[in-house]
């Protein structure tokens, strides 16, 4: 009987000190919590995060492209979103550099991602001037791919300033920089079946660098 309570009476503080050892040997973070105030990085399943520069002090990626110019509050290029990196392009040389041919990068970013349509999450990128422009992977009107779409030059309806982009197939064209629709340049055989969808807007992105990695945001 004795044995049995003086075995109860050690088991207990046995048991005291090691919950005691465990709550005092637990590592504090590396980095203060607070830091963390207006950064997130969502992760989805299969995807990457992205950096929340929707709060204020985050991280933000230097401008890098015709899009990312939100100076004017008219344009649809959100103000805030997540930068995340372009999976396609692991550094600022692996950027498109030929004048005027539209290119795909694959981004691997889940809120561009479309099982059926989209599986990469790719956009268009295509270099003006010097200037580059991200916009979608395919046509607003048609959802036919851009890959052959034509860049066209400002005109009195863009401010002679930003260059348009026609799609191949159905013709409708685009402000590049804004993405807002503009007057046809020339009808296309098909045209008139997307008639009706030619008023909508083209995704466009901008793009922005950091350490020597290209990032998008995204909405």
């Amino acid at each position: 009987m004795i044995s049995k309570t003086l075995f109860t009476v050690a088991l207990s503080i046995f048991g005291a000190e090691l919950a005691a050892a465990f709550s005092t040997s637990r590592p504090s973070p590396i980095v203060p919590s607070e830091q963390f105030s207006s950064i997130s990085l969502p992760m989805a399943k299969g995807g990457r995060g992205g950096l929340d520069v929707g709060g204020t002090g985050g991280p933000k990626p230097k401008p890098l492209g015709g899009n990312s110019n939100n100076s004017d509050d008219s344009s649809p290029i959100p103000k805030k979103g997540k930068w995340s990196p372009v999976s396609g392009l692991p550094s600022l040389k692996a950027l498109p550099q030929e004048e005027g041919v539209v290119k795909l990068v694959d981004t691997l970013v889940p809120a561009l991602i479309n099982k059926q349509t989209n599986p990469t999450g790719a956009v268009s990128i295509v270099n003006y001037m010097g200037t580059l422009y991200c916009f979608s992977s395919s046509c607003s009107s048609c959802k036919i791919p851009v890959t052959k779409a034509r860049v066209l030059p400002p005109n009195e309806e863009t401010g002679n300033k930003d260059p348009r982009l026609q799609c191949d197939f159905c013709g409708a064209t685009y402000n590049l920089r804004t993405g807002e629709p503009v007057k046809k340049e020339g009808g296309k055989l098909l045209g008139f079946l997307f008639s009706k969808s030619e008023n909508v807007p083209l995704p466009v992105y901008a793009l922005g660098e950091q350490g020597g990695k290209v990032f998008i945001n995204v909405p």
